[in-house]
């Protein structure tokens, strides 16, 4: 049993629901503290500083990392706080939380709170490793590397062709609507940050993603707030495939469920990090720089690439873990995602109004989270 398989074996994750806006229930934050990693014998009991972290990674993503960050940094442990995307970003822009560290996936809604002030600067020893894209102002790291996948019941297609490229994935829901309706499982962009940088990323890439929330309209498609969400239903055959859905949860999951197969399309593959940033208000900025750190270094990761659930930044990191990383990406159009000022663009409230309006007119679905 792995160092973090043990220290989930003792962790009862306090999860409470919120009412959304759209009287949607949302999973709400889970904590892993130190004391929970100590009473599994991988940290340690006692310390000087508490580093609380604020995250949209799942905690048993998040594991290995803390608890090889507190085996090499004694005086620290680490307060694990769990959101979705949506939920941290509005935890953080309240300015009514005590937080060292915030992490999200969501590279936009990250992007924003940095351009708002609310970041400190520093730069860790390696920056300079870093691909420009991931890193922002001295102030927004990237950490890992991330395709955006397509997912799909293997049984479902045994006997037909995958399609290809968006317009193929249009065409065929167009051709052969008894198989897809109902069938088709994607992000509801109303609830997920990550949902709604992909639909914004891939309508920045042309027509094409008119036409495929068209289809996926007519198919009448299912939405839902979290991949785990998609994932378990295409296992289970409720649905069929399952649109951008992020490549190292899904990896994690196909290596364990023969049912599950996932590829990247021939026309383009959007590529995310998940980013860090330190909040001009941390309390703990020291261990904050230093968890950070830890994060973008050779040690951390590692550490991240012993994880079945996330992809380090650092390709070297997967070489030496013997982690391969996505299978299939050689050759492919790889597109990753820039940090900076275009983030924003569909951040502005008339913008996103005008986005959100014309996707859920176009998908003509309701959202299936509960």
């Amino acid at each position: 049993m792995t160092l973090a398989s043990l220290a989930m074996t003792r962790i009862t994750a306090a999860r409470r629901m919120l009412a959304a806006a759209r009287g949607v229930a949302a999973l709400a934050p889970a904590v892993l503290g130190a004391a929970a990693l100590a009473m599994a014998g991988i940290g340690p009991a006692r310390a000087q500083t508490v580093l609380t972290i604020y995250s949209a990674t799942d905690t048993s993503a998040m594991t290995e990392v803390i608890a090889r960050f507190e085996a090499t940094h004694p005086a620290v442990k680490v307060e694990y706080v769990e959101y979705n995307t949506s939920e941290l970003y509005e935890a953080i822009a309240s300015h009514r939380h005590s937080v060292d560290v915030v992490i999200s996936s969501s590279m936009d809604l990250q992007a924003k709170l940095v351009n708002s002030g609310d970041a400190y600067a520093f730069s860790p020893p390696n920056a300079d490793a870093l691909p420009e894209w991931a890193r922002w102002r001295g102030e927004l790291y990237g950490f890992t590397w991330e395709p955006v996948v397509m997912v799909y019941n293997k049984k479902a297609f045994a006997d037909r062709p995958l399609p290809q490229t968006r317009s193929e994935l249009a065409g065929m829901i167009r051709d052969d609507p008894d198989f897809f309706r109902g069938r088709v499982g994607t992000y509801d962009i109303h609830l997920s940050g990550v949902g709604y940088l992909f639909a914004t990323q891939d309508a920045q890439r042309g027509y094409q993603f008119s036409r495929v929330a068209e289809s996926f309209g007519r198919a009448r498609a299912r939405t839902f707030c979290c991949t785990r969400d998609v994932l378990d239903r295409v296992a289970s055959g409720e649905l069929v495939y399952g649109y951008n859905m992020i490549g190292s949860y899904t990896l994690g999951v196909a290596r364990n469920d023969e049912r599950i197969g996932y590829y990247l399309l021939d026309d383009y593959t959007l590529v995310m990090s998940r980013t860090a940033f330190i909040p001009e208000t941390a309390p703990n900025k020291r261990a904050a720089v230093s968890f950070v750190n830890f994060l973008l270094s050779p040690q951390g990761q590692a550490a991240l690439a012993s994880s079945p659930e996330l992809i380090p930044l650092l390709p070297e990191a997967n070489a030496a873990s013997g982690h391969s990383g996505v299978p299939g990406t050689e050759g492919r159009s790889l597109l990753p995602i820039r940090l900076g000022t275009g983030l924003l663009t569909y951040l502005d409230r008339l913008k996103k109004e005008a986005f959100l309006a014309d996707w859920s007119a176009a998908m003509q679905v309701e959202s299936a989270s509960q």
